[in-house]
Formats: structure tokens, C-alpha cells, sequence
């Protein structure tokens, strides 16, 4: 058995009018069984059953129901004249009709997908799109049901001669049925890449919640009310906020008056008014100034669902909306939606001897090729945006390139490379939903460890695993190491993704990242020990919280204490414990590459696990030891409350975590001034915490540990 579900979608997003649609988690569900007996001797092969929303209007003769009449035109495009065995189509559908969510679009993706798998045809996403486009015209529901997401589209112009013709469906004109036996021998095949689309970032905070009333206004009678021009002020009205809205919903935090006011609309929401009674009191009396937690709200497609889009407050909103549509007599139901980032999805499931009922593909095991591909087009953006001379950031090939004459090294340097991972803190990340900071701190692993040894960063690769890629997920996730590599200057040339079903758990992934950096020819190789001596100065630049070491400990003090990572933080009230503890690792290269260049310094020690006791040495030589006083720098909050909670020894602290330094430096006692100036030029104000001083038995030895306790 064949399983096909497809996202429901609201289109028509404030000003978006036939512009950006966005999938939502209702999912149409069609399960198709082939060689099924009792379908024998059933019109044009296909029996239909049906469940679910408007179960008493939907028509089950396979000519006239939308799926199957839409998998009829496919597969006669195929020169398959029925459905080519008895088949058994049976739909599950939640999703309401006629109510402008879309479902007639997903019902015209599921149908081309049903054709698809019936026929054996193997079209790939982009061609099943321009089926569905040359029926559904209008791309913004098809394109986001199809992709998932939040999503833009256009269609290029069709023949209108084509579109004439009685072969195709032709959904957007329901419920008059365009198939039928008179179909013709060859129904017009659509041309290839008829329709373009881009998927927009989303703010993952943002919730949808859709009032649904119990009236429906067909898609034919919402179109015949829109004018066939408009004024070129209210066209203009619409476009300057289009551009900003599909930027505004991927920003986290999310604006609440930037959306607000980027989902106004006047070509497409005021000329409906006369089919929703109530519309336009409903639509201004909701503001985020009104009801905290709303960002904005919008007739959804054809209408009359009213989408609000929201961050909390979800039930109050909702009951407000519905009280005002209840001045009008009008009933409503509200159902809370996330955006679906699958879209059409197609699984085999074996038959009941264990064998597949056809050849057995990649993604029968889990591993989607298509959703790989879709990855790669979704961060290309991101991954442009770290170029840098010597290195274009493309990714698509079999590899990263770096031109090192370009990059500014004439003579042949000395190469560091590093490789490193997050560790655990991806758990946090899991359970807050939140992979945009995880990335930075991969990069910060890695290019931490490059600076301290004077090398100049220029490149990174990453490695991303999981067991069945979520597109947007790994998307946030490159785009915090895109992030990361503009912090660190270096370029961001290529990667892995690996999908591994059975290795990993649900959602959870694993990530791993290298990078390559340079050493002028001429310049030492840090740390210079030899040139070290007893009296020269430590210095400490200042840590971001927790970074990315010691979070298997952080996790268990955090349990013990009784929290949630979405309970207010006990050292931050401002933020959440999970949001204080994504806070990413600071990145230290673009603030010690001015002093580097002086070689104004002799070693450094980037702290990451085994902290202060276990990094320090690694840049000392043997005859020297680290003396520090512990009061001269500032412990973060976080870390002194992870201290006191866990009752952790001082000793333990400061093997565990940073202790509040991510990174210390060694300089000569007679340049030290001269150091302190260019790090504080460069932005990161040092810390003087101590000196080098004769080994004696250890190797860091911190004075006033009284003062953690």
C-alpha cells in the first residue's frame, strides 16, 4: 500500500495575493492499494472511499472527484488511458472545503502524486509542479503543498489555447467538472518549468491559528468579486509590504509591528467583505496592542477562515475572533496550526507477504534524495553570504576550493586545520526547537582553536546526521554556521548531510565541522614557548555564558533543580533557562587577528572541556606554571548559579567550565600595555588575570578560590 499526504496551506498572506502560500499541519491522507479485488470492474479501474470533512457532497466517480479525475489527466499525459491496474483510493481528509485553505490545491498535488505512483511514471517535485500548475493556476496553495513550508511562487505564462480545453481539471473553477469520458486520446502535456518557487525562512515561535467558520465561500465566487484592474496606489500599498513580510516571518525574535503591519492589504481582503459578514470590524479590532502575543491576521486564501498569526495567547485571540463572528450569527471552530515542512509526502508500506508491491527506492529505507536536493537550494543563500577572496562559497560540487594567492598568501603558508562538534548542548537545542545559535557555536569550536595557534581562518566544512532530514531544521541549523563563518571571516565551502534512519532519534541530529586556516610564511607558530619566561602577563577575554563545554553536567543540574528549559531562568529573568543556554560561544578571531599580526603575542588557550586546569598548560612549556587570580575577571551568572545548585567544587569548576574566560593569552610583561590597547581597539577588552610563573608541581594555580564559594 502506497500512503500520500499532503499539508493543507493558506495562500493570499496579507498582501501576498497569489504570491506566497504557507503549508499548514492538516494533512490530507490518501491510501492506495493496487491489484485490490474489489475493485475489479470499477470505472476507469478506481474505486473511491472517503472520510472525513464534507463526506456527504464529495463525488466518488473517479471522472469527477478532483484527486482521481487530476490522476486521470497524468496519467493520460502518460498515454495511459485509466488507472493501469484495480486500484483502491481511499482519502482521509480534515481538511474543511471551500473554507481558503486549501484544499482543493492539496487535493490537485495528491491527485498528480497519485498518478505519479499509480502510473509509475517517477516524476520528480518540479515536474509534478508544473502538472498542478497547468490545473491549479493560481501557484501559491500548490507550491507551498507541494514543498512544504513557507513558500513564493510564480507561473509563467500558459497557452490559452491549451487552458481552453476540456481535458484539464481546471480546480480553480469548482465544483463544475471539467474531465470526464470526453477527455480526448492526448490532453495537453504542460510544459516544463512552468512555475518558480523559494522558500522563506520562518520564525519558529510563530504559531497559526486558524477560525474557521461554518459557512463556505467557493473559490469561483471569491474570484468573480476582485476587480480586473486596481489603482496603482493600493498595487504600490501592497508591494512595499510583500517585501518586507517574507523577511519579517523568519526573524527571531519576531517584530510584532513589523508583521502587523506588512500583512495590511487592498487588493485583495476589501473586496470580499460582501461574502464574510463581519470582515472588516473583525480584521481592525485585532492588534498586537490588543492582545498580546498576536503578530498579525488575514482573511486565509479564498476565505472565510481568518488566519491569525501569533506567538501566545493562542485560545484568547481565537475566542475573541469567534465572539465577533458570533455578533453576526455566525458559528466558528479554531484549530492551532505549525507550518508543514515535509509538503507532499509519498511512503511505501510492504504488503502483507513482506514484499513491496513494486521496486523497492532509497526513500522505501528513509533516505530522501529529493529533500537532500531541497536542502542544498535552501541554504544556498546562507552559504553565499560567506564568501571571502580566494573561496565563492558555492556548494553543489564534489568538494570546496580555496585559491590561497587569492586569499592573500603569495608565498606557500603553513596550514591548521581543526575539527570539532557542539556535544551535547544539541539536546537543549532539541527541546527548545531552536537550532539558529548551535551552528555559531560549531564554527566558534573550531576556528577558536585555529587563532590560538596564529592561523587566520578561510575555511569550514560541516557535517550534519540525522535519521530522516526535517529541511528545515538542517536549514536553521547551516544558517547559524553561515552565521559563524561571517563572524570568523572564513568561508563556508561545502558539507555533508547524512540521513541514517534507525541511528538517530525522531528530530535529534549530530554535527560535526572542520576548519582550515593559514600561517604567512615568515610568522611563528603559536605558542612561541621558548621565548616565554617567569613575570610575563596573563590576559582573559571575557566568555558569552556556558559556550559549548560541561553541558552533560549543565543537563543534570538543571533536572535536579526541578526546571523545564522553558521555565524562566533563576539567573536571567529576562530569558528562558533554554534561550540562556543556546546563548553561542563568543568568537575571538576578527579581535586577536590585529594583535597576531603585531606578534604581540607569545601563546594563547582557547577554554573548552577540561577549562582552566586542562587547557592553560597546553601552552605553557614545562619549566612554567599559570598563577591567577580568580577575583580579577567576572564569573557569569549562569555558571555561578550551576555551581551553587550542583554544589561544585571549586577545584571542579574549574576543570568543568570557562569559569567566565573563553580564551587566555600569554604576552611579555614589557608589551603588555601595548597588547591590552590593540584588543581593546579590536573589541574585545582584556582581562589581566595572572602571570607565568616556575613550575612547582601544578600547572594552573588559582589564588582566592574562597571567592566562588
Amino acid at each position: 500500500m502506497t500512503t500520500i499526504k499532503v499539508p493543507c496551506s493558506s495562500a493570499n498572506i496579507g498582501p501576498g495575493f497569489d504570491v506566497i502560500g504557507l503549508a499548514l499541519s492538516l494533512w490530507l491522507e490518501i491510501n492506495v492499494s493496487v491489484g485490490d479485488e474489489d475493485s475489479k470492474g470499477a470505472p476507469h479501474n478506481c474505486r473511491i472511499t472517503y472520510e472525513g470533512e464534507g463526506k456527504d457532497d464529495v463525488d466518488l466517480e473517479p471522472s469527477r472527484n478532483l484527486i482521481t479525475q487530476t490522476a486521470l489527466y497524468v496519467l493520460r499525459c502518460h498515454d495511459k488511458r485509466e488507472f493501469p491496474e484495480p486500484t483502491h483510493v481511499h482519502i482521509k481528509n480534515p481538511i474543511p472545503l471551500g473554507r481558503g485553505l486549501g484544499s482543493s490545491g492539496a487535493a490537485v498535488v495528491a491527485g498528480v502524486a497519485l498518478g505519479n505512483e499509480v502510473g509509475q511514471l517517477g516524476l520528480t517535485k518540479d515536474r509534478i509542479l508544473d502538472f498542478c500548475l497547468m490545473i491549479e493556476r493560481h501557484p501559491d496553495n500548490v507550491a507551498a503543498a507541494l514543498y512544504g513550508g513557507f513558500v513564493g511562487s510564480y507561473l509563467k505564462e500558459l497557452d490559452p489555447e491549451d487552458m481552453k480545453r476540456k481535458e484539464i481539471p481546471l480546480a480553480e473553477v469548482l465544483p463544475a467538472p471539467q474531465g470526464g469520458e470526453d477527455t480526448g486520446l492526448k490532453p495537453p502535456i504542460p510544459p516544463l518549468d512552468i512555475g518558480k518557487h523559494i522558500r522563506f525562512p520562518w520564525a519558529s515561535e510563530i504559531k497559526c491559528i486558524a477560525i474557521i467558520p461554518d459557512f463556505e465561500v467557493s473559490t469561483a465566487k471569491a474570484r468573480s468579486v476582485l476587480p480586473t484592474t486596481y489603482e496603482k496606489a493600493d498595487v504600490i500599498y501592497n508591494l512595499q509590504r510583500v517585501a518586507l513580510l517574507t523577511t519579517a516571518l523568519g526573524q527571531s525574535p519576531p517584530n510584532a509591528e513589523l508583521i502587523y503591519d506588512g500583512m495590511q492589504d487592498k487588493v485583495h481582503q476589501p473586496y470580499r467583505q460582501t461574502l464574510i459578514p463581519g470582515l472588516t470590524g473583525i480584521l481592525k479590532s485585532v492588534s498586537p496592542s490588543s492582545h498580546p502575543g498576536l503578530l498579525g491576521l488575514c482573511l486565509s486564501g479564498a476565505g472565510p477562515t481568518i488566519l491569525a498569526l501569533a506567538t501566545e495567547n493562542f485560545e484568547h485571540i481565537a475566542a475573541y475572533v469567534m465572539q465577533q463572528f458570533e455578533k453576526e450569527n455566525i458559528k466558528c471552530r479554531w484549530e492551532l496550526l505549525e507550518p508543514a515542512y515535509d509538503g507532499l509526502t509519498v511512503t511505501q508500506q510492504s504488503t502483507a507477504q513482506g514484499a513491496s508491491s513494486g521496486g523497492m527506492t532509497y526513500a522505501d529505507a528513509g533516505v530522501s534524495i529529493d529533500l537532500g536536493n531541497e536542502l542544498v537550494q535552501s541554504i544556498k543563500a546562507a552559504v553565499a553570504s560567506t564568501r571571502r577572496p580566494g573561496a565563492d562559497a558555492e556548494i553543489g560540487g564534489f568538494g570546496g576550493a580555496l585559491d590561497l594567492s587569492a586569499a592573500g598568501y603569495s608565498e606557500p603558508p603553513i596550514l591548521i586545520q581543526a575539527i570539532d562538534g557542539v556535544g551535547t548542548k544539541l539536546k537543549i537545542a532539541f527541546a527548545m526547537d531552536d537550532y539558529s545559535t548551535v551552528g555559531i557555536d560549531l564554527v566558534a569550536m573550531n576556528v577558536n582553536d585555529l587563532i590560538v595557534q596564529g592561523a587566520e581562518p578561510l575555511t569550514f566544512m560541516d557535517y550534519y546526521a540525522c535519521s530522516k532530514l526535517d529541511v528545515r531544521d538542517a536549514t536553521r541549523f547551516v544558517e547559524g554556521v553561515a552565521a559563524g563563518c561571517k563572524q570568523a571571516g572564513c568561508a563556508l565551502v561545502g558539507g555533508e548531510t547524512a540521513e541514517m534512519p534507525g541511528m538517530y532519534q525522531g528530530k535529534e541530529f549530530d554535527a560535526g565541522g572542520a576548519a582550515t586556516g593559514a600561517l604567512k610564511k615568515g610568522r611563528k607558530l603559536l605558542p612561541v614557548k621558548a621565548a616565554m619566561q617567569e613575570g610575563d602577563v596573563l590576559l582573559g577575554l571575557k566568555s558569552s555564558g556556558v559556550h559549548s563545554n560541561g553541558f552533560s553536567l549543565v543537563r543534570k543540574i538543571i533536572e535536579k533543580a526541578g526546571l523545564s528549559y522553558k521555565d524562566k531562568a533563576p539567573w536571567d529573568s529576562s530569558k528562558s533557562v533554554g534561550d540562556s543556554l543556546l546563548t553561542p560561544t563568543r568568537i575571538y578571531v576578527k579581535a586577536l587577528m590585529p594583535a597576531i599580526e603585531q606578534e604581540l603575542l607569545l601563546g594563547m588557550a582557547h577554554i573548552t572541556g577540561g577549562g582552566l586546569e586542562e587547557n592553560i598548560p597546553r601552552m605553557l612549556p614545562k619549566h612554567l606554571a599559570a598563577e591567577l587570580d580568580v577575583s580579577s575577571w567576572p564569573v557569569p551568572d549562569v555558571l555561578m548559579w550551576m555551581k551553587k545548585t550542583g554544589n561544585v567544587s571549586s577545584r571542579e569548576f574549574a576543570r568543568t567550565w570557562n569559569t567566565g574566560l573563553g580564551m587566555v593569552i600569554a604576552v611579555a610583561q614589557d608589551r603588555a600595555d601595548e597588547a591590552v590597547d590593540v584588543l581593546s581597539s579590536a573589541g574585545e577588552p582584556p582581562v589581566r588575570i595572572g602571570k607565568l610563573v616556575k613550575h612547582s608541581g601544578e600547572g594552573v594555580i588559582l589564588n582566592g578560590l574562597e571567592r566562588w564559594d
